[in-house]
């Protein structure tokens, strides 16, 4: 699915993602995380990757085996890799906190895998979330 990146396709591709996961097999307990995580992730495509105008966003979800799902990401904009990026300091006061950092820290810890990759013009990030035995 590609649609424009702003924040009225988000509905659109929560939608594509849940009908995707509800024609597949027992997936259903990953719904949560795969939700999270997927709002987070396009809502940072949607904030910082097209700052001169307008571009989109495409959403691969597939099931790779009986247990992984593999939900795909790309955009045109710039290249940046968020796994590059390290993650918000926790440990220190809330009021000398840097704004940020802290949906890119989600997703790493939701996801059971993530990758990143500029290919062909695109930013690629690929999650990978596994049903739990």
């Amino acid at each position: 699915m590609r649609l424009p990146a702003s924040i009225e396709s988000l509905e659109s591709f929560r939608s594509f993602v849940l009908h995707e996961m509800d024609c597949l097999d027992g997936f259903e307990e990953l719904v949560p995380k795969v939700e999270l995580a997927l709002e987070e992730v396009l809502v940072n495509v949607i904030s910082y990757a097209y700052p001169e105008g307008e571009g989109e966003i495409e959403i691969e979800c597939l099931a790779e085996s009986p247990e992984s799902l593999r939900i795909t990401v790309k955009d045109w904009g710039g290249p940046f890799n968020p796994l590059d990026h390290a993650g918000p300091d926790l440990t220190a006061d809330i009021s000398s906190r840097k704004v940020g950092g802290l949906g890119v820290y989600l997703v790493k810890h939701m996801a059971d895998r993530l990758a990143y990759e500029y290919r062909d013009g695109a930013n690629v990030l690929t999650v990978w979330f596994l049903k739990k035995p």
